[in-house]
């Protein structure tokens, strides 16, 4: 099927964009002076793919691959079915032998766990209805960046796709899993030196961050109920996890989220009503 690759390079560090040019010269390669984040990466992407006139715009993780078809399949899906504006392939790890534990674990045990028992009987369907699966590869109508918007620049590293995935349903968008087509999503990590004590807890915080920032950008609830969750889930529970599990690194990593998520509550609750209404938010088009 005909398709444009585009590679974001997020102010890689090593090779990777001459190794692009020279090894596939017909790839867009879009080079960033800083790493903006996954989000941000990911809207640049999309919004020249809308330029370009995409039809669909399929996002994958730098360290994930396709099998041979699985982009195919995933287009014909939605060529089949228009009333799904998003669709997934069965993310598999460390090989295609194996679901992905993490996204078994984090949504397909919420989400689908009717593919999850007709997997253990051999009676898997063309497709699942999901509420969503983690960003490493998504088949997204273009159509529903003008709905929903992209990747919210509030978070730089995780949880921006656990809001999109709030933002799709918010705005009535159908999500399927389609089994399949399958990626390996080898969650690869470059190697980092040995990092302080500092060092850990703020790469603690942020993914703490992320969760709390989640539950603040939820479409729906009063603002009271949101500032309690935040109290409750960033103060109240790691202190107990603190007396209870001697769990200091925690606790500290997420009293500091809270600090730092209070410290945008405006900024926050400002993109939480643009999200709350249609628009290619987020989105340089």
């Amino acid at each position: 099927m005909p398709c444009t690759s585009v590679v974001i390079d997020n102010a890689s560090l090593d090779d990777t964009a001459e190794i692009v040019r020279r090894e596939f010269p017909e790839t867009i390669l879009v080079t960033q002076a800083d790493n903006t984040g996954f989000g941000i990466g990911n809207n640049v992407g999309i919004s020249l793919a809308i330029a370009q006139k995409a039809d669909y715009i399929f996002l994958l993780n730098q360290d994930a691959f396709v099998t041979p078809n699985a982009i195919a399949q995933l287009a014909t899906f939605m060529d089949a079915n228009p009333d799904y504006m998003i669709a997934t392939p069965l993310h598999c790890s460390p090989d295609l032998h194996t679901l992905d534990p993490n996204t078994q674990k984090s949504y397909l045990q919420r989400y689908a766990p009717s593919y999850l028992s007709d997997a253990c009987l051999g009676l898997v369907k063309s497709h699942y209805d999901i509420r969503g699966i983690n960003a490493a590869a998504w088949f997204v109508r273009t159509s529903t960046f003008f709905t929903v918007g992209g990747f919210d620049p509030l978070f730089f590293m995780y949880g921006e796709d656990d809001d999109l995935i709030n933002r799709f349903e918010h705005m009535g968008q159908r999500f399927a899993l389609v089994p399949t087509s399958q990626i390996v999503h080898l969650r690869a990590r470059s190697p980092r030196p040995k990092s302080g004590l500092a060092t850990q807890i703020w790469n603690l915080s942020e993914r703490a961050r992320s969760d709390l920032l989640i539950d603040m950008k939820l479409p729906l609830g009063s603002t009271f109920g949101k500032f309690t969750r935040l109290l409750s889930s960033g103060i109240i529970h790691p202190l107990g996890r603190l007396i209870v599990d001697h769990d200091w690194r925690s606790a500290c990593a997420y009293v500091l989220a809270t600090v730092r998520v209070l410290a945008q509550t405006r900024k926050i609750f400002s993109s939480a009503r643009q999200c709350g209404n249609k628009g290619p938010h987020y989105l340089d088009i």
